[in-house]
């Protein structure tokens, strides 16, 4: 059966009411509910939070753009990137484009000694810039 557009309302509030208001994804309150449907088959799936409609529609067009054309399933892309997601990397090397706090701490001073007025205030920022890498000096 294919809903008309005058049934979409009334159908979206007795699921929202049998899903208790909660968004299936993310198990919280749906404020801005939207219903969802398999773009593939046109089935309705659930009622969604309207951002969590529009990620899980970004990540589906992610997928269909560049993994499917590898062979890879949804299923298996979802899973994996779960698993990848929840592994502790923690004890590999910081990749030489990361930029940690402090680094972006001092491009900022960097940034106020280029546009300060005063030699004190160039001061300044140059003391705190050589106490954060000294910091960093002695952490390592």
């Amino acid at each position: 059966m294919k809903l008309k557009q005058s049934d979409i309302k009334p159908f979206r509030e007795k699921l929202l009411k049998k899903q208790r208001g909660i968004d299936p994804i993310t198990g919280l309150m749906i404020t801005d509910p939207v219903l969802d449907h398999d773009h593939a088959s046109g089935a309705v799936r659930c009622v969604l939070q309207r951002e969590v409609n529009s990620g899980e529609g970004k990540v589906w067009n992610s997928y269909k753009r560049f993994i499917r054309p590898l062979g890879v399933s949804y299923d298996v892309f979802l899973k994996g990137l779960i698993k990848y997601s929840n592994t502790d990397y923690s004890n590999n090397p910081i990749h030489p484009t990361h930029k940690t706090e402090k680094d972006k701490l001092v491009k900022e001073y960097r940034r106020r000694i280029k546009v300060a007025k005063r030699p004190q205030t160039k001061e300044k920022y140059r003391v705190l810039i050589r106490e954060l890498i000294s910091e960093s000096s002695s952490n390592s």
